[in-house]
């Protein structure tokens, strides 16, 4: 019986959206700014195109090489905010957070080339979870806040 009581916790916290009212109290609790979410939305979405405008493919790029890859866009992505006067710090624990994404939901995928859903989705997933106004779950709050902290904790200038 206690099994069925987790599992029907579980589900609510992955599918009941919150109010906004819980929302707001989250936000406010955990210090999270409007203007720092778009700014970390911008980054994201910037490293997700130039990782997926200069990809090369599965059938020429092997492991070590998607990292590399990686690794390439994200000092070029962190450069590109440098030039905007915006500082990142290359924060362990987020490159980390996104290669972790990065390796699972794109690099591994099979078909990824000839599937144009695959990038729409990845942006699509991202553009909900920094939607600062969106209805959310729980479970979306708790991803998002985490992540919102540690990119508090790469940028310089704040």
């Amino acid at each position: 019986m206690s099994n069925d009581k987790n599992k029907i916790q579980f589900m609510n916290y992955i599918s009941t959206p919150l109010s906004d009212d819980s929302i707001t109290i989250l936000y406010t609790t955990n210090n999270v700014k409007f203007d720092r979410v778009k700014l970390y939305f911008d980054f994201v979405i910037s490293f997700f195109e130039l990782l997926f405008d200069t990809y090369m493919g599965d059938d020429i790029t092997n492991e070590t090489e998607q990292k590399n890859h990686f690794n390439w866009c994200w000092e070029k992505n962190i450069s590109n905010f440098k030039k905007e006067d915006i500082f990142f710090e290359d924060n362990k624990d987020l490159r980390s957070y996104f290669y972790d994404f990065t390796k699972e939901i794109f690099y591994n995928l099979d078909g990824k080339e000839n599937n144009p859903h695959v990038k729409n989705n990845i942006i699509t997933l991202w553009t909900h979870l920094f939607n600062y106004g969106g209805r959310k779950t729980r479970a979306d709050l708790d991803s998002f806040v985490e992540l919102y902290s540690i990119f508090d904790k790469s940028l310089k200038n704040l």
